[in-house]
C-alpha cells in the first residue's frame, strides 16, 4: 500500500519565496514554503497518512535539520492527530543533536497553483516547542473565554485571533470549530483533533 500511495504525491512545487534557513525556522518564521500538489483522485485519508508519516520526515531533514555531512543524526517524530477530513495534521518532532523540538502542522487541502488553478496540495508550518505550547494554550483560552458568545448564535458569531502568519477564526457549527488560514490554505481544526494535539504534545515531551 505504501508503494502505491507515495507516487500519488506528485510534486510540482510552487516556491513562494526563497528557502528559509534553520535559524529562521528556530524562531517559527516560515512564511516561505513549497506547496506540493497531489493527484486529483488521491484517497484523502490515505494521503493524509502518507503526509504525516513520510513527507513530514522529508520536510524535517531538508528544512529543519539541514545538511548532515558525515554525521549520523537521530531524530524522532510522532503523528499526534488529524481531523476527519485530514485538513490539519499535527506531528511532534525532536532532535537532541541539533537541540530542536516542536510541532509540525501539515496543511492539506485546496490551494491555488502558479497558474491560478485550484487543486489539492499540502505544506508544512513548523512551531518550536515553547512557541507551539503558547499558541495552543492561547487558543484554548480564547475558546473558553468566548464560549458563551459563540454558543449564542451558531455559525453567526465568530472570534478572530492571529499568531504571526497563522490566522484562526472560532465559531460553532455542530460543536466548536476553528477555521485556520495560512499560505493560501483554509482548513478546519476540529475540537477533538485540537484537544488531542495539545494533550499528546505535552505528554510526548514529558515522557
Amino acid at each position: 500500500m505504501k508503494k502505491l500511495l507515495l507516487p500519488l504525491l506528485i510534486c510540482y512545487g510552487v516556491t513562494t519565496n526563497a528557502q528559509k534557513n534553520n535559524a529562521a525556522l528556530a524562531v517559527g518564521v516560515a512564511a516561505a514554503t513549497t506547496l506540493t500538489f497531489i493527484a486529483a483522485n488521491a484517497a484523502k485519508k490515505e494521503t493524509a497518512k502518507t503526509i504525516s508519516q513520510f513527507r513530514s520526515k522529508e520536510f524535517i531533514i531538508n528544512k529543519i535539520i539541514g545538511d548532515a555531512g558525515n554525521k549520523e543524526i537521530k531524530f524522532e517524530t510522532e503523528s499526534l492527530a488529524s481531523d476527519d477530513s485530514g485538513g490539519l495534521i499535527s506531528i511532534a518532532f525532536n532532535c537532541d543533536e541539533i537541540n530542536e523540538r516542536g510541532l509540525l502542522l501539515a496543511f492539506f487541502g485546496e490551494n491555488r497553483d502558479e497558474n491560478g488553478y485550484f487543486g489539492n496540495a499540502y505544506a508544512f508550518r513548523y512551531l518550536p516547542l515553547e512557541e507551539a505550547k503558547n499558541v495552543l494554550e492561547r487558543l484554548e483560552k480564547v475558546r473558553e473565554n468566548n464560549s458563551k458568545y459563540l454558543s449564542e448564535s451558531s455559525n453567526v458569531n465568530n472570534v478572530f485571533v492571529q499568531h504571526k502568519d497563522l490566522k484562526f477564526v472560532f465559531y460553532r457549527e455542530n460543536g466548536n470549530q476553528i477555521r485556520v488560514f495560512w499560505n493560501g490554505f483554509e482548513v478546519i481544526w476540529e475540537q477533538v483533533a485540537f484537544d488531542r494535539t495539545k494533550r499528546r504534545l505535552n505528554k510526548w515531551f514529558n515522557k
